[in-house]
Order: structure tokens, then C-alpha cells, then sequence
């Protein structure tokens, strides 16, 4: 009778590692990181559209004002610059931590703010502004700069500095709410999906872990859980059942198969097992390391080859083209085995030998193939073969006599292998080969090219080594030569080194020549000409700098004509600006005889003041003074209103004074253009005009002040012309009650 597992029966406790806490676990860091990814994404996403839409709010923002501020900045005008920077910068929480203005010329107007560690970068970027007429931002983009134009001239640049904190904090603080929020219904939702698992999975994967235990512990004799359900987690059950019988039936086999295999897998021969077909049903490890060092070159061939994952493959992998049906013919008769072929790995050489298996019945079951990587051997013989084919080769007792040469050697000096003829000592040769006999005797190579001259032959220039050849224990034993005859290229290089020579020589003909020429030139001499004839080579460069010369000499008298044209038409501009220079000073003269109208016209008003007050000190006296100062006061109001009127006539004089600086600026501008465009001519000008300009600026500001003074007089004797009014007034009053005591004082006198 079966056992019941005792893994049937519920946990009692939830284990840390189990696979519901590994499920739990996932889920919840997968929703934790994909709500986290989201936030921060979001967030990310958020701040990033704010940023920028910051940044181009500061960008047109910076464009506009330097479009309003572009006069100020034209004529250095701080005060509206300062006004500006101050409304972007002096409110608390201001976005606009800096602000500047630079002129043309680069020079800083005015720069002010709260951070003033960004002024030198700010200034950079507008000088930069300035010189490329576009707007300029920082890395970051909230540093911009705009160039200023005036009149489609670019007069200067305004930068300004601003931070995204302020507005990215509050974003951020939004963005935390809607994450917490988030965050929580995760968490719920979490939870409920645990539950769920650990009722319909968890609990049952527990006992058929228990079941499979058993199994592993080789009881096999007890009642599998979970057979009737019809889910995954029944198939595994079945799995399990079906594994625990055929569990029983592998028990023998696996003794066998644990025998048999030992051997061949600790083989230090790279060996596989194949069947009748050519299939691989077994790899030992040293052949998965040899093909694993080869990988790269199989893939060539056969891209989705596997060192780790030769089982199950047919060894036609191994075989390109035409060559599988061969090697299979070959392999079908076994008299051709023990079978031996070399195959090309890209680089490598690998040589395998097949042999038959046979079963106890002596029937051909497969095959064993060991592998072997010779690509040592296969290339140094390829390279010993080359050397011997394509370089010279010679070999030396110590004492410099000669043992062996190739046929390249013996080619060389014009000899056959085979001519029979003895060659003398290397010693005997040359000083140069002495020496270099000598040094590898010592164990040292030496490396030159070689003049080898034998009697009677052509000289000989080797291009290669006397080498040391050493035995085991570091003795040499003879020397080596291996090398190229360069002797065509020797040849072929002095002749060019002569060649060179006379080059270099023609070269310094022609340098001294353009020396001297170029010497008189210097010291203004236009007339000037080579007359030596260089080489073939170089004969155009003399005629073309004889050209340039004559040319050059048109040019200069061209210059010549052209300045005193420009002379004269300095002298004319130097005129006018004298005539502009008298006309300013009759519209000063103008200016004094307003200011001495004002003064007049204050005179009037205190005298009409102290009218109005002996008027009213008359009334309260008698009925006769009353009325008399009630005609004064009459005058009075009459006066005033003509101060009035005279007042405005007064104020649209001062208007047309500034109209007139305003003109005269306009001119002494256009002047100073002129001037400049006059050059160092016009440069006594350029000053004249520019004292001009002052001169109507201060003439504005006088018009400005004077009309400034004359309001505040007009509203002083607006204010006198009420207060006369309502002295009136009371005198009237005063009349009335005088006339009635009068009337009192005839009926006590007639009573």
C-alpha cells in the first residue's frame, strides 16, 4: 500500500525562501519599480516641458526688452537699463537672478542683480551675441543674450540670467502628492494579488515540492498530490508520477552508464562519439575546449555553431559543399578506417582521426573521432617555406665561414647552388661584416644594410640581420643572415640624392633672388624687377612676381589720387560742421532770454500775492475799503488768468526748444556717421559733432526743467485765482453787512 506524503499536509510557517515569498517579492518590486519608473518618468517628463518652455519664455522675454532698451543701449543710457533690471530682478522670488548691457564695443553699461558670480559668463555671451547679430544661450539655456539694433544696426547686446528652482520645486511638490497617491493604490493591489497566490499556488506547490523530494531521496513508493488537478500544476504532478516509475526501471542503467562513460570522459584527447548517421551523441570536455577556441572561424561557415551544444548535431557541419558526400562514401566502407584528414579553421589547422565502434556482436554501430589542433606545426613549416622562397638565407660558423645559402642568396652575387665555387670568410669580406660576426658571436643580432663586395663582381647591398642561433642551454652555436637584396633601390637612391642636389641648388637661385627683390620692395622701391633668369622650374615665378610688382606700382598711384580727393571732401564736411557749431550757439542765446522771462513773470505772481492781502485787511476795516478791494480783487482774477495764459504760451515755446535739441541731436548724429564714414579725415568732425550733441542734450533737459517749473507755477496760480474768488466772496458779505450797519446807524441818527 502506497505512503501518503507527509509534504501533503499545510506549512506552518511561511519560509523566506520560498517560491510564494520569490513570487510576492517579484511582484511587489516589479510594481514598486514600475510605479517609481513611471513617477520618475513623469516627473522627468514634467520638469523637462517645464524647463523648456522657461527657457523660451526667458529667450522672448530677453528679445523684447533689448528691442524696448535698443535706444538707451545705442546712447549709453543707464537709467532706463537699471529701471528694467530692477523690475526683473528686485521682487522677492524673482525668476531673473542677473541682468546687463554691453555697447558695441563690448563695454559693460550697466550690470546689477543677486547672483554676480554669472557677470563674466553673461558678458560673454553677449559680446558673442554682438559679433554673430543672433541671440546666444548658455549651455543650460537660461542664460540669454540678444543683440540690440537700432536703426538695423547692432549697437550692443542685453543678457540676462534666469532660474527654473523656484517653479520646478512647485512641481516637484505636486508631483510627490500624485506619487504617494499612486503609490498606496500599488500596494493595495499588491497585497490582494499575494493572497490570491498563496492560496491557489503556493500551498500546493509546497507539497509536490515534498513529493519530488521523496522521489529524490529514491522512495518511491508513495502517492504523487496533485494528479487529478487539470491545471500546470497537475501536469507536473504527473510528470513527477510518470518519473517515479521509470525512476525504477533506470536504477541498473545508470551503473552501467556511469562505468562506461568515466574513461572517455577523462580523456586528455579531444574525442566525440558519433552514431551511423553522423550524429554526435557524445563530446568529452577537452574537445569542447578545443572547437570553443575555434568558434569564431566555425561561425563563418555555419553561424549558429555552439562549442557548448555539439550533441544532437551531424558532423555534415563540419564538412562545406561537395565535400559531405565524400567524406560520407569514405566512412561507409570501413576498410578505409581508421580514417585521417587536416581541415582548415579560418586560421587554424585541425587534424581529426576517425575510427569504427563496433558492438560485442562485432556490427558497426558508430564512430570515435579525435581531433588535434596542429596549426603550430602546419604554419611553422608554411613560414620556414616562405622565408626560404621570398628571402635571403645564410648561415655561418663563429668563426665567419660560410655553411649554407639559398638559392635567393646565391642568386644575388650571380652563383648557383650546385656551381661548386668556395666563398671566403665573412671576416675577410668587410670590416662592417667583422663586426657584426664578432657581436653575435657574443649573443647579440645586429641589423644594417650591408655593402658586400666580392672580387671581381658588382657591388652588393643586403637590407636584413645577423642573427644568434642558440641551444638549450643558450649557447650559440652558429649565425644565421636573413635579409633582401636592395641593391637596385641603393642604386636607385643615390642617383636621386644627386638629383636632390642640384634641386636644392636651383631652389637657393631662386631664394636669393626673390631676397633681394623683396628687400628693395620693403624699403619702397615699386620699380623694382628680377632680372637674373632662374631655372626652367621656376622661370613663371620670376615672371609673375615682376607682374605683381607693376601692378602693385598702378595701385599704390591709384591710392595716391584717391586720398587728395578724399582732402578735399574732408575740408567741405569740416565746414559744415562750423556752420552747425554757430547755429547752436544762437539757439543758447535763445535759451537765456526764456530763463529771464521766468524770472519776470515769478515777480508778478509775489506782487499779485501781496495785493490780495491788503485788499482783504482794507475790507475788514471799512464799507469804502471793501468796496474798492472788490474791484481790486476783480483785477486780481483778471491778472491771474492772463499769468495762465501767458504760462502755456510759455510752455509751447519750451516745447519747440526741445524739438529743436531733438533736431540738432538727429543732425549731430547723422554728422558723427558722416565723420566716421570720413575715415581719419573726418575725425576733428567726429569731435565737433559730438560736443554738438551734448550741447543739445543739456538744452532739452533745460526745456524739460523749465517746463516742469512752469507747471508747478501754473498750479500755484491756479490755486491764488481760488482763493482771490472766495475772498470776493466774503467781501461781498462783508459790503452787505456794512451797508445794514450803515442803514443802522442813519435811523439812530435821524431818531
Amino acid at each position: 500500500m502506497a505512503n501518503t506524503v507527509r509534504g501533503s499536509e499545510p506549512a506552518k510557517r511561511i519560509r523566506l525562501n520560498s517560491i510564494f515569498v520569490k513570487i510576492a517579492g517579484v511582484v511587489g518590486v516589479a510594481a514598486a519599480l514600475l510605479t517609481g519608473l513611471t513617477a520618475v518618468q513623469y516627473t522627468n517628463a514634467t520638469m523637462r516641458l517645464v524647463s523648456e518652455e522657461l527657457q523660451h519664455a526667458a529667450q522672448e522675454a530677453n528679445k523684447l526688452i533689448t528691442s524696448n532698451l535698443s535706444g538707451a543701449i545705442r546712447f549709453a543710457d543707464d537709467a532706463p537699463i537699471a529701471a528694467q533690471i530692477e523690475l526683473l530682478t528686485g521682487h522677492e522670488n524673482s525668476e531673473t537672478l542677473y541682468g546687463l548691457a554691453i555697447d558695441a564695443a563690448g563695454e559693460v553699461i550697466v550690470a546689477q542683480g543677486n547672483d554676480v558670480a554669472v557677470e563674466p559668463e553673461l558678458v560673454a555671451l553677449a559680446r558673442k551675441a554682438v559679433e554673430t547679430g543672433a541671440d546666444v544661450l548658455s549651455d543650460d539655456g537660461f542664460l540669454v543674450a540678444s543683440p540690440a539694433v537700432f536703426k538695423g544696426e547692432v549697437v550692443g547686446a542685453f543678457a540676462t540670467a534666469t532660474t527654473p528652482e523656484l517653479i520646478l520645486a512647485m512641481a516637484k511638490m505636486e508631483h510627490g502628492k500624485v506619487t504617494l497617491a499612486a503609490v498606496a493604490t500599488v500596494a493595495v493591489g499588491i497585497l490582494l494579488l499575494v493572497l490570491g497566490l498563496r492560496a491557489s499556488v503556493a500551498r500546493p506547490m509546497t507539497r509536490l515540492a515534498r513529493a519530488v523530494d521523496s522521489v529524490g531521496r529514491d522512495e518511491l513508493d508513495i502517492d504523487v498530490p496533485g494528479t487529478a488537478r487539470g491545471d500546470e500544476l497537475g501536469d507536473i504532478g504527473k510528470s513527477v508520477d510518470r518519473m517515479r516509475d521509470s525512476l525504477k526501471a533506470a536504477a541498473e542503467t545508470r551503473r552501467e552508464s556511469a562505468f562506461r562513460g568515466a574513461a572517455f570522459r577523462a580523456s586528455q584527447s579531444a574525442m566525440m562519439m558519433i552514431d551511423r548517421d553522423l550524429n554526435i551523441i557524445y563530446v568529452n570536455r577537452a574537445v569542447t575546449e578545443l572547437l570553443r577556441k575555434h568558434t569564431e572561424s566555425l561561425r563563418l561557415h555555419k553561424p549558429d555553431f555552439d562549442a557548448d551544444a555539439l550533441v544532437g548535431r551531424n558532423m555534415d557541419d563540419f564538412h562545406p559543399g561537395e565535400l559531405r558526400s565524400r567524406v560520407r562514401r569514405i566512412l561507409e566502407n570501413p576498410a578505409n578506417l581508421p580514417y585521417t584528414a587536416t581541415i582548415a579553421v579560418g586560421q587554424a589547422r585541425l587534424t581529426l582521426q576517425i575510427s569504427a565502434v563496433e558492438d560485442e556482436h562485432g556490427q558497426h554501430i558508430g564512430y570515435v573521432n579525435e581531433w588535434k589542433d596542429v596549426s603550430t606545426e602546419f604554419f611553422t613549416r608554411a613560414a620556414i617555406q616562405a622565408l626560404d622562397e621570398n628571402m635571403l638565407k645564410a648561415d655561418f660558423e663563429l668563426d665567419g665561414r660560410f655553411t649554407y645559402g639559398n638559392a635567393l642568396f646565391h642568386r644575388a652575387f650571380g652563383r648557383h647552388p650546385d656551381d661548386g665555387k668556395d666563398w671566403a670568410p665573412a671576416t675577410a669580406v668587410s670590416e662592417r661584416l667583422s663586426q657584426a660576426i664578432a657581436r653575435c658571436a657574443g649573443g647579440e643580432a645586429d641589423y644594417d644594410v650591408f655593402e658586400v663586395s666580392l672580387p671581381g663582381m658588382p657591388r652588393v647591398f643586403l637590407d636584413g640581420g645577423f642573427t644568434p642561433v642558440k641551444d638549450d642551454k643558450g649557447q650559440v652555436i652558429r649565425i644565421s643572415f636573413l635579409g633582401k637584396d636592395v641593391t637596385t633601390a641603393k642604386v636607385t637612391l643615390e642617383a636621386a640624392e644627386a638629383e636632390r642636389a642640384a634641386m636644392l641648388e636651383a631652389q637657393a637661385q631662386v631664394v636669393a633672388g626673390l631676397r633681394r627683390g623683396l628687400g628693395r620692395l620693403r624699403d619702397g622701391d615699386l620699380t623694382v624687377a628680377i632680372e637674373e633668369a632662374f631655372s626652367s622650374e621656376y622661370e613663371e615665378l620670376r615672371r609673375d612676381f615682376n607682374a605683381a610688382v607693376e601692378q602693385l606700382f598702378h595701385a599704390m598711384r591709384g591710392v595716391i589720387e584717391n586720398a587728395s580727393q578724399i582732402r578735399g571732401e574732408a575740408s567741405e564736411i569740416s565746414h559744415a560742421a562750423d556752420e552747425l557749431s554757430q547755429r547752436t550757439e544762437r539757439q543758447a542765446a535763445t535759451l537765456e532770454e526764456t530763463a529771464a522771462a521766468l524770472d519776470q513773470l515769478t515777480s508778478s505772481v509775489k506782487s499779485a500775492s501781496d495785493g490780495a492781502t491788503s485788499t482783504n485787511d482794507l475790507v475788514q476795516g471799512a464799507r469804502e475799503n471793501a468796496e474798492t478791494s472788490g474791484e481790486i480783487v476783480r483785477e486780481a482774477v483778471d491778472a491771474m488768468d492772463e499769468i495762465a495764459s501767458s504760462s502755456q504760451k510759455i510752455s509751447k515755446i519750451t516745447d519747440v526748444i526741445d524739438d529743436i535739441a531733438f533736431q540738432t541731436n538727429l543732425l549731430a548724429l547723422n554728422a558723427g556717421v558722416e565723420a566716421a564714414r570720413a575715415g581719419d579725415a573726418g575725425r576733428g568732425f567726429a569731435v565737433v559733432a559730438s560736443e554738438v550733441r551734448a550741447l543739445a542734450q543739456r538744452s532739452s533737459d533745460a526745456a524739460r526743467e523749465i517746463n516742469g517749473l512752469i507747471s508747478a507755477s501754473g498750479t500755484q496760480v491756479k490755486r491764488g485765482v481760488d482763493l482771490v474768488d472766495q475772498a470776493g466772496t466774503a467781501l461781498k458779505g462783508i459790503v452787505e453787512s456794512v451797508k445794514e450797519i450803515s442803514r443802522n446807524v442813519s435811523e439812530i441818527a435821524v431818531a
